[in-house]
């Protein structure tokens, strides 16, 4: 790929891709977007916390969490505001859950599906109803793209759609999907950029990953580089998929500047 490549768009300190997008996002609260947060089994939920903090501290205006009642002895006495949903014998959400996934998402202005769900066949047709049947804002995080990789069909035509993947879970949706590129494993920046620039040319989704010290975002063609320090994946999903909420109209230019807001917010 050449490096000068107009679909590449490099953000550093002091010098945001979208001045525009970041200096105009809601400075209230009662609009600062409605997000809910699904995730959790009995065997963690770790990946609900952190992306419950990573959004509030994004600027979220209303948060909703909702866990499988497996954990509901475990959290409702320290986390009060969380809501519970049936869970099957193994502790995940179970298949009658639907109709709170779907409740919650007509509540909320988008969705984050944030890991932790168990690898169980019930969970995972659940996981495919949902997204046949949501029409909101939906981001699939942490091990969640898991449950959709054995058919991954739904995921095609979801132009509602961000996907914050590690590397390997990039490939391992790359093979699911048949897609032609390959990851590489001494790929470089640029070399990940120009896959990263096929993939969503080819389908409607948003992208997140990380790679040799950057944050990338990819959407339609274009793609964002913005350096990292010590914040994780999970919390560069939240804010972005925060930030695509409060700036539906403008993915791709909403999402790079919510990771410049995460990185370089003092």
């Amino acid at each position: 790929m050449n490096r000068e490549a107009t679909f590449l768009h490099q953000q550093q300190h002091g010098k945001p891709l979208f001045s525009n997008v970041l200096w105009s996002r809601p400075e209230q609260k009662n609009t600062a977007g409605k997000l809910a947060i699904i995730g959790g089994s009995s065997s963690g939920f770790n990946s609900v916390s952190e992306t419950y903090t990573a959004a509030n501290q994004a600027g979220a205006g209303t948060i909703r969490v909702l866990l499988p009642d497996s954990l509901k002895k475990t959290l409702s006495k320290f986390w009060p505001e969380s809501e519970f949903a049936s869970a099957n014998k193994g502790g995940s959400f179970a298949a009658n859950a639907l109709a709170e996934w779907l409740n919650l998402a007509t509540w909320a202005d988008g969705i984050i599906l944030c890991g932790d769900l168990g690898k169980n066949s019930e969970t995972a047709i659940l996981f495919e109803r949902f997204l046949e049947e949501n029409k909101n804002l939906v981001t699939i995080a942490g091990d969640s793209l898991a449950l959709a990789l054995d058919t991954p069909t739904q995921l095609f035509e979801q132009n509602q759609l961000t996907l914050v993947l590690e590397l390997d879970m990039l490939q391992r949706l790359l093979n699911a999907i048949r897609y032609p590129m390959t990851m590489r494993s001494d790929q470089n920046i640029y070399q990940l950029a120009d896959l990263l620039h096929a993939l969503t040319q080819s389908y409607p989704w948003a992208v997140i990953t990380q790679h040799e010290g950057f944050f990338f975002v990819a959407y339609a063609g274009d793609v964002s580089t913005t350096p990292k320090t010590n914040q994780s994946l999970l919390a560069a999903g939240s804010a972005g998929s925060l930030w695509r909420i409060q700036q539906p109209a403008k993915p791709f230019a909403a999402i790079t500047s919510g990771l410049y807001d995460l990185t370089y917010k003092q």
